[in-house]
């Protein structure tokens, strides 16, 4: 008999759930696909219906949690009004209070940035998060250099710096966080520290234009 639309979303759900659980209770390396089948109630083979090999579920798992946040971040760096900069701040300081207040995505980042060792099998993943980490520095350069070019952050800032900074920053605190959660205030150590990072970009911010 066929599956129909609602049942095969149904088990994709099912599954992803449970590879949630199993990979942040074991670790990348140490879980199966036949463990993530048991702990969803399925045959190894439903999963295989659904995605090809242990990778290509965890990068199900982590678009799960990060494409609608991706999505507005990249809407954000396409802007060109005088807002933009406030509103990639904003989302930044948004983006770590949800991993605060969203126990899916501390679950999700916590596999990704705490529990994937680095192996052969997993060689795919750390290509896929090298090819996300510079698209992201990519596009954030060229939103500081129209930034810069139309006058609102100051012209000493070298953009590709800011780039990789500011992509090093979020994850620094993203990592942190997640290893010592109970040494963080939130959200107000959150705000704060991103509030300082963006601080020294706005014009006429004396000591904003060394922090390029």
């Amino acid at each position: 008999m066929r599956r129909t639309k609602e049942e095969t979303q149904k088990t994709r759900k099912a599954i992803l759930e449970a590879a949630e659980r199993v990979f942040f209770a074991q670790g990348i390396a140490r879980t199966t696909l036949e463990q993530i089948a048991r702990a969803a109630g399925l045959t190894r083979g439903a999963i295989y219906w659904h995605f090809q090999n242990k990778v290509d579920l965890i990068n199900a798992v982590h678009a799960e949690v990060h494409l609608p946040m991706e999505e507005v971040f990249f809407r954000i760096l396409d802007a060109e009004d005088a807002d933009a900069l406030r509103r990639l701040e904003d989302h930044c300081a948004a983006s770590f209070a949800q991993l605060h207040s969203d126990e899916r995505s501390r679950r999700v980042y916590g596999i990704l940035l705490l529990k994937c060792e680095y192996s052969e099998e997993m060689s795919g993943l750390i290509e896929r998060l090298r090819v996300s980490k510079e698209r992201v520095t990519v596009e954030l350069e060229d939103f500081f250099q129209r930034l810069q070019k139309a006058g609102r952050i100051g012209s000493a800032a070298q953009p590709r710096v800011l780039a990789l900074g500011l992509y090093a920053f979020m994850l620094g605190l993203y990592s942190d966080y997640l290893r010592y959660p109970d040494l963080y205030r939130i959200p107000e150590d959150g705000e704060a520290l991103i509030r300082h990072f963006f601080a020294p970009l706005k014009v006429g911010a004396k000591a904003g234009e060394s922090a390029a």
